[in-house]
C-alpha cells in the first residue's frame, strides 16, 4: 500500500470513529491520534464528519484548527465560530480559503486585535502582498489602517465614492495624532488625483484635500460621505450588498430594500457587468431601464436562461421597435408578453429577423428528443405554434392561401426583403400573380436533393418553414409536395407535421420522401413508428442506417417480417446489404448480428465479411435461417463461397472446419427435411441450460466468452447453474469478474466474488461495484463484512453517500470491540493500513490485543493471510 492509499484508509477509519464514538471518547481520540487527525484534515476536498468538527473546535488545538479552517466543506456557522476565537493563524486560514463567504471574513476582522504583533505578522503583512479583489474586499473593513489603505488603493475603481470616503475616514480616525491623519489624507488625495482613479472618482481627491486643510477633518469626511451616498447616516448592510453586487455575489436584498437611486448612480459611474445586471432583475422594484439593459446585454450570453423568467411590469421602451431589434430581443419580448406579435409583424423590419424569432418561439418539448441548439442558440426541433401566437400568424399567412407559387415566391424574396412581415406576404402574393400573368409559373429555384443525414434548416428555408409550421393541414398538403426534396426532408424531420400531412406527402412525392424522412437519429417515437409501419424496404434501410430504432426492430427488418405480423415477407433492400458490408464491427457489431437468424444470403454474406462468429451456436443459427428460407442449396452455396465483402481475397472461410463437417453431413442426409432436422437438433442441444453453462465455465478469456455468449446464443445466462457450480467449487477469478460486471449478476455470485478478492482502492476499484450498490444487489454491510483489506472497503464507503454507521455499530457489538474506548479505536486505526483481513477480523484482532496484558502472547485473529495479524 502506497502512502496515498495509507492516508486514505486511515482518514476513512478516523472519520468512521468520530461518527460512532461518544463525545468524551472523540476528545481523547483527537489527543491520542493528533498526527493522524492532522493528516486527515489536509484533504480539504473531503468533508470531515460533524462530530470531528465539534471535537476540534472544543480542543483549542491551534494546528488542528488551522487545518480545519482550510477545509472547503466547512459549514459557515462552524467557520464563524472559529473566527470568533481571535487566533491570527486561524484567521489567516479562513481569509485565504476562497470558499469562505463574506460573513466569515467579516467575523475574522471583528475579532482581530490591532494591538497584537501576531496579527500584524501572520495576517496583515502577508495580505499586503495580495491584490486579488476576492481577498481584499473584506479587508476594507479590517481594523488595520495600512491594510484598509492597501485595499482602497487596489479596489478603488470598483468602490462607490461614499464607501471610498467612509473607508478613508476609518483610517484617519484610527490615527491618534492629527498630523498623521492629515498626512494620510494627503496620500489619499494624491492617489485619487491619479488619472485612472480620477476617471472613476472625480470628487474624492478634492474632498481629501479639503479635509486635510480643515480643523476637523473627520467632519468634512462625514459630510462628504452623506452627500455622495444620499443618506445622512452610513448604511453598512446596503454598502455590503452593493459591493457584493459589483463582485458578482448572488445576495438577497438588504434590510430596508434596495436603494435604486444608489444603484443607478453606480451603474452610470461604472456600468455593471452582465452578471450583476441580470442579478438586479431578481429584486423587487428594479427600474425598467435596468431590466431592459440586462435583457439587451444578456440575451446572447450564458445568462440568457436567467432572463426567461424576468417579468417587467412596464412595456418595452417605445424606441425598441425602431432600431431593427435583434431576434434575441424579439423572442424575449414576445415570450414575456412585452411585445404584441401583431405589432411586431406589422412594424418590425427586416422580416427575416422576425421570422428567425418565430422559428425559435416554437421549440419541440419531448422527453425522448433532446432540444439541441444550433450555433445561433436556436433549437433545431420545432413544436406546434403556441396558442397565443396562432391568431396573429393565421392573419399574416391568410393572403398566401394554399397557393404553392405564393409560398415559393415568399422564399425567393425573404432573404433580402427590407420590409415587414405583412409587406413580405403582400409582395409574395403579388409576385406569384405577376409571374402567372406572364405564363411563367413560379417553381423552386435550384432544387436540392435530400441529405443523409440531414442538416438543420437555416436562413431563408427556416424563415419559410416558420410560417408553414403555422399553416393548417390543407395548406401544408398543397404546398409541401411542391417544394424541393431538401425542404420536404427538413419539414418531415424537424417539424411537427400531422400524420395526415406526412401520409399525403409520402403519397405525392413517393418513397423518396419517406426515405428522406427516415434519415435522422432523433425523431419522436410516433414518427418512427409511422415509418416502420410502411414496411417499405428502402425506408427500412434508411431507418437502419440513420434512425434511432431498437435492436428488435433491426432483427425484424433483417428477417423480413412485417411489422403488423402475418406470414408475408418484406423484401430486403440492396441498400441494407451495402450498409452492412461497410459497417464496422468495432462500433456497431449489434447492427451486423441482427442478421444472424435472417436467412437472407445477401445480409449473411455482408455480416460474415465484417465480423467473426465466435461460437458454434451462432454459426448454426446462420445455417438454420438460410436452410429454412432458401433450402439446402443456400447453405451449400455459403460453404462454397470464397469472396465476402470486407475480407481480403484468399482469406479463410468464416466458418471453421468443424462447422463445415457438421453442415456437409446434414447436406448429405437422405432428404432436405432430415438434414435440417439434424442441424436443428444439434443447435437445440447446444442451447440447453446445461450446455450453455458448460460453455461459460470453460477456462480462459472468460470476459470475451461471456460477451460471445450474450451476442450469439440468443438465450439468457443460466444463473442458477452457475451458482450451483460455484457452490461445488469456487469459480475462477477471471470468470467471477466477468460475471460480476454483468448487469443481471445475482447477489449470491457477487458476494462470493467479493469475499475472495483483494478489494482494490481508488482508480483500481471495479466498474461493477457502484451499480451493484445502487440497485441493491450489494449493500454496505456486504463490504464491511466480506471485503478485505478492511481499510479499502471502509475508504470506498467513506467516499459515497451510502449509510453504513448502523452496520458498523452492529459489527462492533458482535465482537469485544468497544466504541466507547479510545484505546480500541487507536489500535484499530493504526493497524488498519497494513491489515489484510476483513473489518470483523480487524475488530476482533483489536479486542484480542487489548485483552492481553503487556508482554503476554497474543493470539491474533486470522485474516486472509498471516499478515493480517
Amino acid at each position: 500500500m502506497n502512502t496515498y492509499e495509507s492516508l486514505t484508509v486511515q482518514r476513512a477509519a478516523l472519520y468512521a470513529a468520530h461518527h460512532l464514538a461518544p463525545a468524551a471518547t472523540a476528545a481523547e481520540l483527537v489527543v491520542r491520534l493528533r498526527i493522524e487527525t492532522l493528516r486527515a484534515l489536509t484533504a480539504d476536498h473531503i468533508a470531515p464528519p460533524p462530530n470531528l468538527i465539534e471535537t476540534v473546535l472544543a480542543s483549542g488545538d491551534r494546528d488542528l484548527l488551522v487545518q480545519l479552517a482550510g477545509n472547503r466543506h466547512l459549514d459557515e456557522e462552524a467557520a464563524v465560530r472559529m473566527a470568533r476565537g481571535g487566533d491570527p493563524a486561524v484567521g489567516h486560514a479562513l481569509l485565504t480559503c476562497r470558499d469562505r463567504g463574506e460573513r466569515v471574513r467579516a467575523a475574522v476582522w471583528a475579532d482581530a486585535d490591532p494591538a497584537s504583533a501576531d496579527w500584524h505578522t501572520e495576517v496583515v503583512t502577508p495580505l499586503l502582498e495580495h491584490t486579488s479583489p476576492w481577498l481584499l474586499r473584506s479587508a476594507l473593513y479590517a481594523p488595520f489602517p495600512e491594510l484598509v489603505r492597501h485595499a482602497v488603493r487596489h479596489l478603488a475603481p470598483y468602490l462607490p465614492p461614499w464607501i471610498v470616503v467612509d473607508r478613508v475616514l476609518s483610517t484617519c480616525v484610527a490615527h491618534p495624532r492629527p498630523v498623521h491623519a492629515r498626512a494620510e489624507l494627503e496620500a489619499f488625495a494624491e492617489l485619487f488625483h491619479d488619472e485612472d482613479n480620477a476617471s472613476h472618482h472625480p470628487e474624492p481627491a478634492a474632498v481629501f484635500r479639503e479635509a486635510a486643510a480643515a480643523d476637523e477633518p473627520a467632519a468634512v469626511l462625514r459630510a462628504a460621505r452623506a452627500r455622495l451616498g444620499g443618506h445622512p447616516r452610513p448604511r453598512a448592510d446596503h454598502d455590503s450588498w452593493l459591493l457584493g453586487l459589483r463582485f458578482g455575489d448572488r445576495l438577497e436584498a438588504p434590510p430596508g430594500g434596495v436603494d435604486w437611486a444608489a444603484v443607478l448612480r453606480e451603474d452610470a459611474r461604472l456600468p455593471y457587468a452582465i452578471g450583476p445586471k441580470v442579478e438586479l432583475t431578481r429584486h423587487e422594484g428594479c427600474p425598467e431601464a435596468l431590466v431592459f439593459a440586462a435583457v439587451r446585454a444578456g440575451l446572447d450570453t450564458s445568462y440568457a436562461v436567467h432572463l426567461r423568467s424576468v417579468q417587467p411590469t412596464a412595456p418595452l421602451p417605445s424606441d425598441v421597435l425602431d432600431d431593427d431589434p435583434p431576434a434575441d430581443l424579439l423572442v424575449w419580448g414576445i415570450d414575456n408578453d412585452r411585445l404584441a406579435l401583431d405589432e411586431v409583424l406589422r412594424v418590425v423590419t427586416p422580416a427575416s429577423e422576425v421570422l428567425a424569432a418565430l422559428h425559435r418561439l416554437c421549440p419541440r418539448r419531448t422527453d425522448s428528443v433532446p432540444d439541441d441548439e444550433d450555433d445561433d442558440g436556436s433549437t433545431r426541433y420545432r413544436g406546434p405554434v403556441p396558442a397565443a401566437l396562432a391568431p396573429a400568424l393565421a392573419r399574416l399567412i391568410e393572403p398566401l392561401g394554399d397557393d404553392p407559387e405564393a409560398w415559393i415566391s415568399l422564399h425567393h424574396l425573404v432573404a433580402r426583403f427590407p420590409g415587414t412581415c405583412h409587406e413580405l406576404v403582400a409582395a409574395a402574393v403579388a409576385h406569384a400573380a405577376d409571374e402567372r400573368a406572364k405564363g411563367t409559373p413560379v417553381t423552386w429555384p435550384r432544387g436540392l436533393a435530400a441529405r443523409f443525414p440531414p442538416d438543420a434548416p437555416k436562413g431563408a428555408r427556416a424563415h419559410l418553414y416558420a410560417l408553414l409550421n403555422a399553416a393548417p393541414d390543407h395548406v401544408q398538403c398543397a404546398v409541401i409536395p411542391a417544394l424541393d426534396l431538401r425542404a420536404v426532408q427538413h419539414l418531415t424531420v424537424y417539424y411537427p407535421l400531422s400524420a395526415k400531412v406526412r401520409a399525403h406527402t409520402y403519397a405525392v412525392r413517393g418513397t423518396e420522401a419517406a426515405v428522406a424522412n427516415a434519415a435522422h437519429w432523433e425523431m419522436p417515437a410516433d414518427v418512427v413508428d409511422g415509418l416502420l409501419d410502411l414496411d417499405d424496404p428502402e425506408v427500412n434501410a434508411s431507418l437502419y442506417d440513420f434512425g434511432g430504432i431498437a435492436q428488435h426492430e433491426r432483427i425484424r427488418i433483417c428477417a423480413g417480417r412485417p411489422r403488423g405480423g402475418g406470414s408475408g415477407r418484406v423484401p430486403i433492400s440492396p441498400a441494407l446489404g451495402d450498409l452492412l458490408a461497410r459497417t464496422s464491427a468495432a462500433t456497431r457489431r449489434n447492427w451486423l448480428l441482427a442478421a444472424l437468424d435472417s436467412g437472407d444470403p445477401m445480409l449473411v454474406r455482408s455480416m460474415l465479411g465484417r465480423t467473426r462468429l465466435n461460437t458454434e451456436v451462432g454459426r448454426l443459427r446462420v445455417a438454420v435461417g438460410l436452410w429454412e428460407r432458401h433450402g439446402p442449396d443456400a447453405v451449400a452455396s455459403l460453404l462454397d463461397e470464397t469472396q465476402y465483402p470486407g475480407r481480403r481475397p484468399g482469406a479463410k472461410h468464416p466458418f471453421p472446419a468443424t462447422t463445415h463437417r457438421t453442415l456437409r453431413t446434414a447436406l448429405a442426409a437422405p432428404t432436405p427435411e432430415a438434414g435440417l432436422a439434424s442441424v436443428r437438433e444439434i443447435l437445440a442441444a447446444a442451447r440447453t441450460p446445461d450446455a450453455a453453462a458448460g460453455y461459460i465455465l470453460r477456462t480462459g478469456r472468460s470476459d470475451e466468452r461471456l460477451e460471445h455468449f450474450e451476442a450469439e446464443y440468443g438465450i439468457t445466462v443460466p444463473w442458477d447453474l452457475l451458482i450451483a457450480a460455484d457452490d461445488r467449487q469456487p469459480l475462477s477469478e477471471d470468470l467471477s469478474a466477468a460475471l460480476a460486471a454483468h448487469p443481471d449478476c445475482p447477489r449470491r455470485l457477487l458476494t462470493a466474488y467479493l469475499a475472495r478478492i483483494d478489494f482494490p482502492i481508488g482508480i483500481h476499484e471495479p466498474d461493477w461495484l457502484p451499480s451493484a450498490l445502487d440497485d441493491g444487489r450489494l449493500v454496505p454491510a456486504d463490504l464491511l463484512t466480506l471485503a478485505a483489506p478492511a481499510g479499502n472497503a471502509l475508504a470506498h464507503l467513506g467516499g459515497t453517500d451510502l449509510p453504513f454507521t448502523e452496520d458498523l455499530t452492529r459489527l462492533a457489538a458482535e465482537t469485544d470491540f468497544d466504541p466507547a474506548h479510545a484505546e480500541h479505536w487507536t489500535v484499530a486505526i493504526r493497524l488498519l493500513p497494513e491489515f489484510t483481513g476483513t473489518l470483523p477480523e480487524l475488530l476482533a484482532t483489536t479486542a484480542s490485543v487489548l485483552r492481553h496484558p503487556l508482554g503476554s502472547a497474543v493470539a491474533p485473529v486470522e485474516g486472509r493471510d498471516s499478515a493480517s495479524s
